[in-house]
């Protein structure tokens, strides 16, 4: 049995999905919705309490008996394109997600925005709303909320063909290219 968990990042809404053999066991999304423009101590404590409710999600609402059992979490990396006045606060949250999971051993690989659109959709510049409605196909019977669920769903389902998981559709090409260039890690 092998869990694995994507995580797409987000100060306002993270998507989280845990996939059990490959298919769903849990979904959510948590954040915290205050104007990014406030003082240097109130982004700290946004980005700091943020990656805590998302480790926590990880390891009591999702029923996992703690980190150590997860096999692979596949998280978003950042979107390097977009310059908007939050990125520094993103990158903030990123970086305390990813050190939070290595500090506590489990294997973890970043997937580009656009290599987990084209793995879902085709194509590489998929909107949000693409990626949507590739991930309630796939999962007809599963409540998708939104578009940061349906790409940890993504992610997690990208960690999970890696480990060798059946997927919910006809598996094609663009699932078997481009993974290589992936730094995947050794222990996963």
């Amino acid at each position: 049995m092998s869990l694995v968990v994507g995580i797409d990042p987000s100060l306002t809404n993270t998507g989280i999905a845990a996939l059990l053999n490959g298919a769903p066991i849990a979904v959510n999304r948590i954040g915290h919705g205050t104007r990014n423009g406030n003082s240097y101590a109130h982004r700290s404590d946004r980005i700091v309490s943020q990656c805590r409710a998302v480790i926590d999600t990880l390891t009591c609402d999702f029923g996992i008996h703690g980190p150590k059992t997860i096999d692979l979490a596949v998280m978003e990396g950042p979107a390097y394109g977009a310059n908007l006045p939050s990125a520094h606060d993103r990158a903030g949250l990123f970086w305390g997600l990813y050190s939070a999971l290595r500090a506590k051993h489990v294997p973890t690989v970043i997937i580009p925005p656009a290599t987990a659109k084209k793995w879902a959709t085709g194509h590489g510049d998929a909107t949000k709303k693409v990626v949507l409605c590739a991930a309630r196909q796939w999962w007809p019977g599963l409540r998708i909320a939104d578009d940061n669920v349906a790409d940890a769903l993504v992610l997690a389902a990208i960690g999970a063909f890696h480990l060798g998981h059946p997927m919910p559709f006809q598996v094609k090409d663009r699932h078997t290219t481009g993974l290589e260039a992936i730094d995947w890690p050794v222990n996963a």
